[in-house]
């Protein structure tokens, strides 16, 4: 079966502040790892935080990841020279460390942070089988001799006012270029605003939001997907049909209300179609 990304968003608005608190769970998103079968694995692949006002720290933990203690405590900086909602997002991890996840664990997501703060937190996830998820993922190496054109879409999208998802929209809300009856494979992306993350879903996705943190360093999203297979050798570019761009969507999450936000999706118009 093929591999699947997804995400866990996690959101606190007004912390308490001054001690570790619990975050909760984005809108139908869940702290349990999906179960999935033994003879495969999974991972968390990234960490995506942000604050609304000032620096905070992280904790992740269950019984099987870490410790039932911290686990990993990872310190999120805020930088007070950048504009907009400073810092927003930093990527916790390192660029090629997966830290692996158990099936049906209940991971903890926890803050300490500054009374008031709101607060976000994403987890990307890495999961090597998920039984007849039918996510479409490529490796740069199927991506690479196979391009035929490549082209950004824009799609504007407004994450939540309250910390958590925002309203979804098309991939071809605002803008209609693809070509009926192709694949594209979705190589990176930019966006006008900072934003904590900008999920990705539909049927060629089976359905998983596909993360894509919103870092205000362009050179880091614009070849995201491409950077994630040529570090770990594995699928991580999805492919999207066109056909499907009316029922695939996108939808943002971010600490503050940064208002909408376009994304530009860079992708590659495949010569013959993905055959998986």
């Amino acid at each position: 079966m093929p591999p699947v990304i997804t995400s866990i968003g996690a959101f606190k608005q007004s912390l308490s502040g001054g001690a570790f608190e619990a975050l909760a769970a984005c809108t139908a998103d869940s702290l349990s790892i999906i179960d999935f079968p033994d003879s495969a694995h999974a991972y968390v692949e990234e960490v995506v935080a942000g604050s609304s006002a000032t620096k905070c720290e992280v904790a992740i933990f269950s019984p099987r990841f870490g410790d039932n203690q911290y686990g990993l405590r990872l310190q999120q900086m805020f930088n007070p020279t950048l504009s907009g909602p400073d810092g927003v997002p930093q990527l916790l991890l390192p660029r090629t460390l997966d830290v692996p996840v158990y099936g049906t664990d209940t991971l903890n997501v926890q803050v300490n942070g500054t009374s008031g703060d709101n607060t976000d937190v994403v987890l990307q996830l890495y999961y090597e089988n998920i039984q007849g998820a039918g996510q479409k993922l490529a490796t740069w190496g199927q991506v690479e001799g196979n391009i035929e054109r490549v082209l950004a879409v824009e799609v504007t999208v407004t994450p939540g006012t309250t910390g958590n998802y925002g309203t979804a929209v098309a991939l071809n809300a605002n803008d209609d270029r693809l070509q009926a009856d192709r694949d594209y494979a979705l190589l990176g992306y930019n966006m006008d605003l900072p934003m904590l993350s900008c999920g990705i879903k539909g049927p060629d996705t089976g359905y998983y939001r596909i993360p894509m943190p919103g870092h205000w360093d362009q050179r880091h999203t614009a070849d995201w997907f491409i950077s994630s297979s040529v570090w770990r050798g594995t699928p991580h570019i999805p492919v999207i049909g066109s056909n499907n761009r009316a029922t695939t969507f996108l939808d943002g999450l971010n600490p503050t209300n940064s208002g909408a936000t376009k994304v530009s999706l860079v992708m590659a118009q495949l010569r013959t179609r993905f055959a998986g």
